[in-house]
């Protein structure tokens, strides 16, 4: 067996353990690098972070410091490192909460937030405060006790979710509460009622005339006016009443905490005091007035639609009583709009149904008792109400946009019977219809239809007669003018209905080259027991044949009042004296009568 060299051992040792040597020094090496890359990329990542990245001891001195918190905060690194946190970046409101923080951490271990993102308000270098969202770790560790804070500025999305909030929430133009916001609220008043026993009032309130500020002085001056009544009915009311704009001129007030209804009487009336006082801007003055519908929590009811109802109701009829004024609901209010929207819906029904009729009541010419004209009058056959008055039936029919529709069928029938009229009993017999305002401002200008059907019938444009109210004359803007040039091209005569009860012009007569006055029946029908009414009926007529244009009396009842007609030269009665209005089958037998006879349905001889 070799003999084994001791000195030969020893250095295969000793290289074997410098090669252990040189291996654990690589590895080293290689680890440090690792570490060192690691730590390059750790930073590069905290540099480069959207976000604040603040680190702390647990003594609550700053340890980490990123560019972004520099950005945010305007403290550099080199100016806040060493600092602590508390006396730097949190606002004086929060830091008693930190302290207690930390040493319930440092006693206990627990952080309530840890590791979950809350918002926060944190402090600017400058002391203004900013809105945050914030993320807290810690690293707990033998070599390593740490907190570190990732912190994101959102004033910006604060911004955008207060401006979001505030367009859902509030009224544009005059920055009060929109109806969104107003539910709300009433809510929040209903529950504390409840909580008070107490009630709350709702006013629910309309400027009236208001379009009329639009249409003469425009809608920048419309806005204004809106903007300064705000104004006002806030003023009016306490701090802790709500104003509310629901939209156009409507407005509506939540009266909370009431134990006393009078004191809502007294509001009423400040409010309508404060927007009768005139509008000033520049040199416009705007004088204004308002109607208000009150109702009462819980008293009239506990359901807050219902409540935005019933307010709602009582308003109509202060406008139904003259306007400036308030007026409380009642459970009649209540009857009377079921009955309303009872109504409506059969009068949906009613266009479906043919349940309208068209009757004539004769106009007869006062100098040889011929029938030469008739008004079309509309009438409703209710299958269970019977017959249904026309002033009742055609506000609604205005109200709900029907009327055009029920206009167009009245004008199609009256110009088919007056052609056939014509044809039987009198070539230059005439046939005039009613027409609403409505129907002369409609946007879709369907009278332009009424010209093609005439023109298609082959009938004269003399078989038709127009009647408008005095109203529209003097509000006569370029649409109705133009409108009422296109009658006379088609040689369709214009009379004015009701003349002496509104405030027609002579110059408003000549400019539009009216061809009939219709003096109401109210004057006429006082004409043989009123010192004041024959004078005015003969001067209308004297009037009027001054300026060529001619002169149909209504409501003629007796024979006096007709004698008195004639002796002032009156051109054509209409009344009971003569006929109600009839249907169609009626008519052609009074007209066959007058057609026979000579004579009209009375006789004077």
């Amino acid at each position: 067996m070799p003999e084994i060299d001791p000195l030969q051992d020893k250095t295969e040792k000793t290289i074997l353990l410098e090669e252990k040597l040189k291996a654990l020094e690589v590895d080293l090496r290689q680890k440090k690098e690792i570490i060192l890359a690691q730590h390059i990329k750790l930073e590069a990542f905290f540099e480069s972070s959207i976000d604040a990245v603040v680190q702390m001891d647990f003594d609550g001195y700053i340890t980490g410091w990123n560019h972004q918190a520099e950005k945010i905060f305007g403290w550099s690194a080199d100016e806040i490192l060493d600092q602590t946190i508390e006396n730097t970046i949190i606002p004086q409101r929060y830091r008693e909460a930190h302290r207690s923080g930390l040493q319930r951490y440092l006693k206990t271990g627990e952080v309530s937030f840890m590791n979950s993102l809350i918002e926060i308000h944190a402090l600017h270098r400058d002391g203004h405060e900013f809105p945050v969202e914030l993320s807290i770790s810690v690293i707990d560790t033998p070599d390593l006790q740490e907190f570190s804070a990732y912190i994101r500025d959102i004033s910006k999305r604060k911004h955008a979710e207060s401006l979001i909030w505030n367009q859902a929430n509030f009224d544009v133009l005059t920055n009060l509460p929109n109806r969104n916001l107003f539910l709300q609220k009433l809510d929040h008043e209903i529950r504390s009622c409840d909580r008070s026993n107490l009630s709350l009032a709702l006013l629910y309130l309309d400027l009236d005339r208001f379009k009329d500020v639009n249409d003469t002085l425009g809608h920048d001056m419309g806005d204004l006016v809106l903007t300064e009544t705000s104004a006002r009915l806030k003023n009016s009311v306490r701090e802790v009443d709500t104003v509310s704009r629901l939209g156009g001129d409507e407005f509506i007030i939540i009266l909370g905490q009431i134990d006393d209804p009078l004191s809502v009487q007294r509001v009423c009336q400040q409010l309508l005091e404060a927007l009768a006082c005139p509008f000033q801007f520049g040199d416009e003055k705007v004088y204004l007035t308002a109607s208000i519908g009150v109702t009462f929590y819980p008293g009239d009811s506990r359901d807050t639609e219902t409540l935005q109802r019933n307010a709602d109701q009582a308003m109509y009829a202060a406008k139904s009583l003259g306007r400036n004024r308030y007026h409380f609901f009642t459970p009649e209010l209540s009857e009377r709009a079921r009955r309303k929207r009872e109504l409506i819906d059969d009068l949906r029904a009613a266009m479906q149904q043919s349940q309208f009729e068209i009757y004539y009541q004769p106009v007869v010419s006062m100098r040889d008792d011929s029938i030469c004209k008739a008004e079309a009058l509309l009438r409703w056959r209710h299958p269970q109400s019977g017959m249904i008055s026309p002033s009742i039936f055609i506000p609604i029919a205005e109200e709900t946009g029907l009327i055009s529709e029920l206009g167009n069928w009245v004008f199609y029938n009256a110009v088919e019977q007056a052609g056939r009229w014509r044809d039987q009993f009198n070539p230059d017999f005439q046939v005039s219809i009613n027409t609403s305002p409505l129907q002369w401002s409609d946007v879709h200008d369907e009278m332009n239809e009424w010209f093609i059907y005439l023109r298609e019938s082959g009938i004269e444009g003399q078989a038709l007669g127009v009647e408008i109210t005095e109203g529209l004359l003097m509000d006569a803007n370029d649409r109705v003018g133009n409108r009422l040039l296109d009658f006379h091209d088609a040689k369709i005569q214009i009379s004015i209905d009701d003349f002496g009860i509104g405030y027609s012009s002579l110059a408003c007569l000549k400019q539009f080259d009216i061809d009939y006055l219709k003096i109401d029946q109210s004057f006429v029908r006082n004409l043989d027991h009123d010192q004041n009414d024959p004078a005015l009926c003969e001067a209308t007529i004297a009037m009027a044949h001054k300026l060529d244009i001619e002169v149909i009396a209504e409501g003629v009842e007796t024979e006096a009042q007709d004698q008195l007609l004639r002796e002032f030269g009156c051109d054509f009665g209409q009344g009971y004296l003569y006929s109600k209005a009839v249907p169609a089958a009626e008519f052609e037998s009074l007209l066959a009568t007058t057609s026979l006879t000579g004579k009209s349905c009375i006789d004077h001889s």
